[in-house]
């Protein structure tokens, strides 16, 4: 690796020692040779009678004048060396400068390459590059940049890296306030240092932080300010100095549009993502209400045509029918006539659920109560299917302030569901059981259990109609998201457990702390 050469204030800074040394050593020498030749001189003129007082008294005079000179020569040496000291701080500064104004520009550069290449880079990872190379170029200890919001009138920082970094993360300042918000306000830099006491931005200083000098610089597009970008030493022995101030403002100027369109970059993204999210969700709201449609028309026209039909054969044949065949015609007619409000009951319902419009009647219930009189009403569908039902309760539930009929519809809706997928001779159990906070009741069948794609949404309306292969048992896809809605109003929650293969297994659970209300009133109302 080579190495660069001396520059020319290095070879000046040689030359001139070599000079002093060169000019000092001449002057040592003349003041060492004239004492050593004026001896022989003394010796020779005292053979001729020049009295030795006056020998001496010259002597002296000549090594008085050579001590001077000496003086001299060492006073002119340590001026010398102060002088080398400035040169050197100078040039200790002028290379500093010229090595911040290289990085600057090579970021400058990354950015120009960026923007002219269209390189798509999140606002995010710009100003993570910002803040790290700023710290590295500036032998800083911390920076943050603080972007403005102009819908809040708010600087919001964005990205901090640094020592105590955490103290600027998630810092917000409004114009005007603050440093920050002095400088977004006016689009000047700030210079602050420790020393600095007169400065009146020194208020703003936060003692526990020791930032010994720090930088505070607009991002501006023209004269629009984008942010703020923020630069501390902390616990440093050198203070950031004017030309760091000058140089950095001019990197800000030009970071300050690559920032502008990585916002507005970001923006676009964000609002195209969302439209494309809701046009997806329209799309799948579109096609499900298409397979609700289609399979509402043929649920509510099995029934329709069911009745229509023995109706028909009531009338043609009123006098062919004997009591047996009449009741047992009016028996199927009631049974499709039942089938049919109840479909429309439920269309109903989830519409007064939607629009937040449907009533609860609360009443102290049991929870194994509502359980029995659900499996009498779903009994004759499950002997139908030749299934059968199984119950265990638990004795002693307390009582919990339910709506009787939502709830029964609640468990019933999860019967038939467990019936319709459950092989013939298959079992259904109903239990209940006491937890630690809430009361389980749990609906099991022997059914080929739900793929764990489609559980997911199982609970979601028209859930049932999401695999566009369901079987003919699918039925509206509402029941389910019946049962959510109806047990959440209630103060509880629903689920289900369904390994494939191996049937499911429907949950509801119902806060004990309903039963303590209940009890509360109880007494409130025997103490009135």
């Amino acid at each position: 690796m080579s190495h660069p050469g001396p520059t020319p204030l290095e070879h000046l800074s040689r030359r001139s020692w070599l000079l002093w040394a060169l000019t000092i050593l001449v002057v040592l020498a003349l003041t060492a040779a004239v004492p050593l030749l004026y001896l022989p001189l003394m010796e020779l003129e005292g053979t001729n009678g020049m009295p030795s007082g006056q020998e001496r008294d010259a002597y002296y005079a000549i090594v008085g004048l050579a001590g001077l000179v000496v003086t001299f020569c060492l006073y002119t040496w340590s001026k010398q060396r102060e002088l080398e000291a400035m040169r050197s701080a100078l040039h200790r500064e002028e290379r500093e400068k010229d090595d911040v104004r290289n990085r600057l520009s090579e970021l400058s550069a990354l950015f120009q390459v960026s923007t002219s290449l269209n390189l798509q880079l999140r606002l995010d990872v710009i100003l993570e590059i910002i803040v790290r190379r700023v710290v590295s170029t500036l032998r800083a200890q911390q920076a943050s940049v603080m972007i403005y919001n102009p819908e809040t009138g708010v600087l919001e920082t964005r990205s901090s890296y640094g020592l105590e970094a955490e103290f600027a993360r998630n810092g917000r300042q409004r114009l005007g306030e603050g440093i920050a918000g002095w400088v977004a306000e006016r689009s000047e830099g700030l210079l602050l240092s420790e020393s600095a006491a007169s400065d009146p931005m020194r208020q703003h200083y936060k003692p526990d932080r020791h930032i010994s000098s720090a930088l505070s610089l607009p991002l501006r597009v023209g004269e629009r300010c984008v942010g703020v970008l923020n630069v501390n030493r902390i616990n440093h022995p050198e203070t950031f100095k004017e030309h760091h101030r000058e140089l950095l403002l001019m990197f800000a100027d030009h970071v300050g549009a690559v920032i502008d369109r990585a916002e507005t970059m970001d923006r676009l993204g964000s609002r195209t993502r969302q439209l494309e999210a809701d046009n997806r969700r329209l799309s799948e709201t579109n096609r499900l209400k298409d397979v609700f449609l289609s399979t509402a028309s043929h649920e509510l026209k099995t029934p329709l045509t069911s009745v229509i039909a023995y109706a028909e054969l009531l009338d043609d044949n009123a006098g062919r029918l004997d009591g047996t065949q009449r009741s047992e015609f009016l028996r199927r007619l009631r049974a499709e006539a039942g089938r049919l409000l109840s479909l429309i009951e439920d269309i109903l319902d989830v519409s007064r659920i939607e629009s937040g419009k449907m009533t609860i009647r609360r009443s102290a219930l049991r929870v194994e109560d509502i359980a029995r009189s659900a499996v009498e009403t779903t009994r004759s569908m499950a002997a139908k299917h030749g299934v059968t039902i199984e119950e265990s309760y638990e004795e002693h539930l307390p009582a919990i302030p339910l709506d009787e009929v939502k709830m029964r519809q609640v468990v019933v809706n999860l019967l038939v569901n467990a019936v319709k997928f459950s092989p013939a001779n298959g079992r259904v159990s109903v239990r209940t059981v006491r937890e630690a906070d809430h009361v389980l009741l749990e609906v099991k069948d022997q059914g080929p259990g739900i793929p764990p794609e489609d559980a997911a949404h199982i609970f979601e309306l028209f859930g049932q109609g999401v695999n566009e292969k369901r079987d003919s048992k699918g039925g509206l896809g509402i029941g389910l998201h019946l049962v959510k809605r109806i047990v959440e109003i209630h103060g509880g929650h629903v689920g289900v457990n369904s390994p494939p293969g191996s049937g499911s297994a429907f949950w509801l659970r119902l806060p004990l702390a309903l039963a303590e209300i209940t009890l509360a009133t109880e007494d409130a109302e025997q103490a009135a």
